[in-house]
């Protein structure tokens, strides 16, 4: 039962921070996007590309990635490139996906889960690409359906 009410909440818990969020900074700058990823797998050269674009030419802001996997994910964390183009910056992401005893973690209810991490602060110009890829040891990597990118603006 406890297990049960813990998922609830933990789905429930980001809606109701949101709001609490958007009053924070300037939503015309904020971006956020999905992308699907083939259901036969994600492989090594396909990297997702997101392109934020801001409403001011330049903005300062924290970048993070998501990710929604399901359980057929065969193993307990996952490796990602974060590189932006504009900055010549890549970064390197370790992502548990479960527990030392086996559990997932993040967020989902069902088989399907979401987790998310923060790459760091960037100095973004809009339009300039961010590109995402798994870089684990192994060509196709199932399991995962969807990479998300997140800019959240610094309020000024």
């Amino acid at each position: 039962m406890y297990r049960i009410l813990s998922r609830i909440a933990a789905a429930i818990a980001p809606a109701l921070m949101l709001p609490a969020l958007a009053a924070c900074v300037d939503s015309r700058n904020a971006y956020s996007e999905y992308h699907q990823l083939d259901s036969a797998g994600w492989r090594y050269d396909d990297a997702a590309i997101f392109t934020p674009e801001h409403a001011d030419s330049l903005c300062e802001g924290t970048v993070v990635v998501a990710l929604r996997h399901d359980s057929t994910y065969p193993y307990t964390d996952v490796w990602l490139e974060v590189s932006s183009e504009a900055t010549g910056r890549c970064d390197t992401l370790d992502i548990p996906v479960v527990d030392e005893y086996g559990n997932w973690l993040g967020s989902g209810i069902g088989a399907s889960f979401q987790l998310s991490d923060t790459v760091g602060k960037l100095l973004h110009p809009s339009g300039t690409p961010i590109t995402v890829r798994h870089i684990m040891r192994t060509d196709t990597l199932r399991g995962i359906n969807q990479v998300g990118l997140f800019f959240e603006p610094h309020k000024n």
